[in-house]
């Protein structure tokens, strides 16, 4: 990734994820890319934690990672806390079981049963502590400066460093000891002037809590702070510490331009990375004698030869031309297991590139449009009500638990695999409304992905829908008995428009049916398409795909028109 996490960005990442506690660890997914988990928490869109390569955390809207759901014992566990511990790079989410992610050491993630490992990215030992299932965890050491323990004075007094590694080592504040430096003007020449300066330089590290509790970035060519950087002289992107962690993660994965790798990335620059990959893997695994003495003897190895980097807990060095990196707290067999992941993973990516003739093309700028009732699929109709559909059996309970008022009227398609479908009555609803809400629900319905045209949807009033079934009946989770008179709107065929739609005063992108959007639309019918069609779609509309997918129906599109204003 361009930079580092360090202790402030996962201090920032607890504070904004504070607004889970309370809510759930819903699912989770483990694919070659990492490990996804998604937050969710009632009343506040849901966001997926991203743990990516062992050593990046960013959050999403929507899963990323391709890969086996629920691999972790994880699904639906409540979250009570989450936390940094101490001011290092641990970050831990507590419940009837802890999650304990570790970005030192070459990464870890674990799940803990009363303080028992029940899962871990990586087993073995490290340090001393016996990190497999079974085993209870212990934390491994980590630095408090907020503690009264902590003792600034030894932990100073004792280095044989220069200041700044003294600050970014023996504190754990990683780059922010340069940026201290820096912000002291370069004046601090020896760890005795760190002493002298202690007051200040708490100053300074008491100001990096505050912009952490901030939860924004401040985005460089090549690094990212919790506060505008007083080394850098040009000036930062400034985003939000969600949206910043995902650009950077985004950008460094599309080699800068923020689209998908797999797709945009140069091929020959990809299968050269992928040969060189694991060319050092197959190096490490033909010298494991010696690689195992060097991990183990790096505290006297030739600096010449081998650079250490203390941040990052590495080795590196060149081996016919090409750097070869080592993580110090993993063994040479962890280390080449690594290398052939990494290889494997751009192998992969590779595997779904599809190479398209060259054609001149003229860069669009694609916006990214917020979302908004993110568990949901929803519309305003032509007459300006608002009309909600559940996505899943979940969401067709809380949609109807959530919305569905006194004055509302509830839709339903008239067929198996349909949500359930709310519109709230704010205006006086006209036939008109009424027809766009029932097409809407048909289409959101699987009808969609069957190609069933011609089909019928039923409305009735909130005192008709219930959750008590009949005595010897059983409701399936996100069912309703519907009781007294369905009133029925038939002939209604599988097409909707994808265009902007306002929503307290902000544009976002909706799939709703055609005579309810206005301005540039695209029309859309079911087919065969998926990754294309969506591309067509935020191209034309000039949005990332992203802002695309959620609207969509279930199923496959084919676009069957495009429509300027």
């Amino acid at each position: 990734m361009r930079g580092t996490i360090s202790f402030a960005e996962i201090m920032s990442l607890a504070n904004f994820l504070g607004k889970y506690e309370g809510g759930f660890i819903e699912k989770n997914y483990q694919g070659d890319a990492g490990i996804s988990l998604k937050l969710r928490k009632s009343g506040i869109d849901s966001s997926y934690l991203n743990f990516v390569d062992n050593k990046f955390l960013f959050l999403s809207q929507e899963n990323l990672i391709e890969g086996k759901k629920n691999a972790l014992p994880l699904e639906n566990i409540s979250v009570s806390k989450i936390k940094q511990v101490g001011t290092d790079r641990i970050l831990v989410i507590e419940g009837p079981k802890t999650l304990v992610i570790e970005l030192m050491g070459g990464g870890n993630l674990f799940v803990l049963q009363d303080g028992l490992i029940a899962y871990a990215s990586k087993q073995g030992k490290r340090g001393g502590r016996v990190l497999r299932v079974g085993e209870r965890y212990e934390y491994p050491q980590y630095i408090d400066l907020r503690s009264q323990q902590f003792d600034f004075e030894t932990a100073i007094g004792t280095s044989s460093s220069d200041p700044v590694r003294t600050l970014a080592v023996r504190l754990g504040l990683s780059k922010y000891g340069e940026e201290i430096d820096c912000a002291l003007g370069h004046s601090i020449k020896s760890n005795s002037e760190v002493l002298a300066n202690l007051e200040k330089i708490k100053e300074m590290i008491s100001a990096i809590y505050r912009s952490a509790n901030d939860c924004k970035i401040y985005i460089y060519k090549d690094e990212f702070y919790v506060w505008k950087s007083h080394c850098r002289v040009e000036e930062p992107e400034v985003m939000s510490i969600d949206e910043g962690l995902r650009k950077i993660y985004e950008s460094e994965e599309s080699g800068g331009d923020g689209k998908t790798e797999a797709m945009k990335r140069n091929v020959e620059k990809m299968t050269v990375e992928m040969q060189r990959l694991r060319a050092s893997g197959e190096f490490i695994m033909s010298h494991l004698g010696g690689m195992d003495r060097l991990l183990k003897k790096w505290k006297t190895v030739d600096t010449e030869k081998y650079r250490i980097d203390y941040d990052k807990e590495t080795i590196t060095f060149v081996e016919d031309g090409t750097n070869i990196e080592l993580k110090m707290n993993e063994t040479a067999g962890e280390n080449a297991d690594d290398y052939f992941r990494m290889s494997k993973r751009i192998k992969d990516r590779l595997s779904r590139v599809k190479i398209e003739p060259e054609r001149e093309t003229k860069k669009v700028e694609l916006k990214k449009v917020k979302r908004v009732f993110t568990n949901y699929r929803w519309f305003i109709t032509s007459d300006g009500n608002f009309v909600i559909s559940g996505k899943d059996a979940e969401t067709n309970d809380s949609v109807v638990k959530k919305y569905l008022g006194e004055k509302d009227l509830y839709f339903h398609a008239d067929i198996h695999g349909a949500p359930s479908v709310v519109m709230k009555v704010s205006k006086e609803s006209t036939e008109k409304g009424i027809e766009e809400a029932a097409l809407f629900a048909w289409c959101m319905s699987k009808a969609w992905n069957s190609k069933f045209g011609n089909g019928s949807v039923y409305y009735v009033t909130k005192s008709q829908v219930s959750k008590t079934p009949e005595s010897g009946e059983y409701l399936a989770r996100g069912a309703w008995i519907i009781r007294g008179k369905k009133n029925y709107i038939t002939h209604l065929n599988l097409e909707l428009a994808v265009g902007f739609q306002k929503y307290e005063n902000r544009d976002y992108v909706v799939a709703a049916p055609v005579p309810s959007i206005s301005g540039k639309k695209v029309i859309i019918v079911p087919g065969e398409g998926k990754e294309e069609v969506v591309k067509e779609i935020s191209e034309f509309l000039g949005v990332e795909k992203e802002s695309v997918y959620p609207a969509l129906p279930p199923g496959a599109w084919s676009v069957r028109d495009k429509v300027v204003s």
